[in-house]
């Protein structure tokens, strides 16, 4: 048991560049409740509360490859694992498109982003998908998951991979 209490949630994590300011850790300590709406709980663990997001974040997973300044996503919804709180996408993927001056972070680790051009952020989601045996060291593949949000028009403005164990 000890073990699994060492490893973070796939929440939004912070990093001194700004980000999504979200803690990676649940809400409330685990033991305290059960998942909330929006949320669910397959019965692996006891979370307690699901992450809250900040205000304007959401969270995706990107279910194809994105390409030429769009990407086709589902959002992305909280599941209590033995684990802690993972994210999955559900429903029917939506249509985006990025803007211009778009921030891309790609996860390196537990709690760590490096921010890279937009279409090398495409090119790692889209190998992620294809074969993740192909991703290359500092980054890996964490189920597709990213903290998006959007400007005024609905297009992304800042994309950030959420790592997880």
């Amino acid at each position: 048991m000890a073990a699994l209490s060492a490893l973070t949630a796939c929440g939004p994590e912070e990093d001194s560049a700004g980000g999504s300011g979200a803690s990676s850790q649940p809400s409330a300590k685990p033991g305290t409740g059960t998942g909330g709406s929006g949320s669910t709980d397959s019965g692996g663990g006891d979370c307690g509360q699901p992450p809250k997001l900040p205000a304007g974040h959401k969270m995706v997973e990107i279910a194809v490859p994105p390409s030429k300044g769009s990407m086709s996503a589902k959002d992305a919804k909280p599941t209590c694992t033995p684990n802690d709180w993972i994210y999955h996408g559900d429903g029917k993927a939506n249509y985006y498109l990025f803007s211009e001056d778009v921030k891309a972070e790609l996860a390196t680790g537990s709690g760590s982003t490096k921010t890279v051009p937009v279409g090398e952020l495409w090119n790692h989601a889209g190998d992620c998908i294809a074969s993740s045996s192909e991703v290359k060291s500092p980054y890996s593949c964490s189920g597709n998951i990213y903290d998006i949000t959007l400007d005024p028009e609905g297009k992304v403005k800042s994309i950030k991979e959420i790592w997880h164990p």
